[in-house]
């Protein structure tokens, strides 16, 4: 598990349309928070065995993200999540992906 999550993580990164240029370290710590937000109650949604569309349609209209730049996040995100073994659904997975999001260089 812990070889092959940061390297999908890497991938992902790339995917996120969320520009981050002349972004502050404010600003990206900010951002990789949402989006581990996002990773987090993707998570929840799946341990709930929600369907993929219902933690999407359910994340897009959550706070912080309904109506901001993050919701181009959110299907990116979710699919990723329902792509991954149940065995990696855990609190690490989502720490694992604010750490690599914070350590992305773009």
């Amino acid at each position: 598990m812990r070889q092959i999550l940061p390297i999908t993580l890497a991938g992902l990164m790339a995917l996120l349309p969320v520009a981050v240029l002349a972004e502050s370290k404010a600003e990206k710590t900010e951002r990789c928070s949402i989006q581990a937000g996002i990773v987090e109650a993707a998570i929840s949604h799946r341990q709930a065995n929600r369907n993929q569309n219902r933690a999407t349609r359910k994340i897009m209209n959550a706070d912080p993200i309904k109506g901001t730049k993050y919701e181009a996040n959110v299907d990116v995100l979710v699919a990723w999540i329902y792509s991954l073994p149940q065995a990696q659904l855990t609190p690490d997975t989502t720490a694992t992906f604010e750490k690599a999001c914070l350590d992305y260089k773009s």
